[in-house]
């Protein structure tokens, strides 16, 4: 596990933590709206007294981290209908910090919430999938998607870390300020770059001695 889980639940009785226990049956994401927002500020802000708003989330990530503020078997005011709000998990992600970093975060913990309950990746939800809205924004929105990184990108990710299958697509690297396109292969949470990609962009040969890889600078 790359992240670590802050628990730091809205007290009993305030006025966006509702009553009740329901069993969940999806997870559905969100992206904050905020491009400049930390998870830290999205707790803070619903304690904040100018808050008038009655919306809530159960967890929140960031790169490396997830804030909980509402227990998961509650209900949560998170993707503006009844049962959605009673039976879904709410996670909301940052739209700030490193994007790739902050997506890799959220598909790694939303897997491993999949793998506890025995989940596919049916059960993965969009609140665009429960009222139409524009969220999770910087996953479907052409405005806010940065790279490839839009919604099938992400579903494979999660994938990925789910069952620990390869997932290879076309990315880019920079090597002095210009921009190459190589393959990257994710597995288990990791991106692997092919050797012979990385000499090739540095100018180098690659031959072998046994298994291991011998890189000379081409003449």
């Amino acid at each position: 596990m790359s992240y670590i889980i802050k628990t730091n639940y809205l007290p009993a009785g305030h006025r966006l933590r509702p009553s009740g226990y329901y069993e969940k049956d999806t997870i559905t994401v969100h992206s904050t709206g905020n491009l400049s927002s930390t998870p830290q500020g999205e707790r803070n802000w619903l304690n904040n007294t100018t808050n008038k708003r009655l919306a809530a989330w159960h967890d929140c990530v960031g790169e490396g981290i997830v804030i909980r503020a509402i227990p998961h078997n509650e209900p949560a005011w998170h993707c503006g209908k009844d049962y959605g709000n009673k039976h879904s998990i709410g996670i909301e992600i940052v739209e700030s910090g490193d994007r790739c970093k902050v997506l890799m975060t959220a598909a790694e913990y939303i897997a491993d919430l999949l793998r506890e309950r025995g989940w596919g990746i049916d059960r993965l939800k969009r609140h665009y999938d429960w009222t139409g809205k524009n969220c999770p924004r910087i996953l479907i929105d052409k405005a806010y998607i940065k790279g490839n990184m839009d919604w099938n990108w992400f579903i494979k990710t999660v994938e990925a870390f789910l069952g620990g299958d390869e997932v290879i697509e076309k990315s880019k690297v920079i090597v002095d300020g210009k921009e190459i396109e190589v393959e990257r292969i994710l597995k288990n949470g990791f991106n692997f770059i092919k050797i012979r990609d990385v000499a090739e962009i540095c100018g180098y040969d690659i031959g072998n001695k046994g298994s291991i890889p011998v890189l000379t600078k081409k003449q």
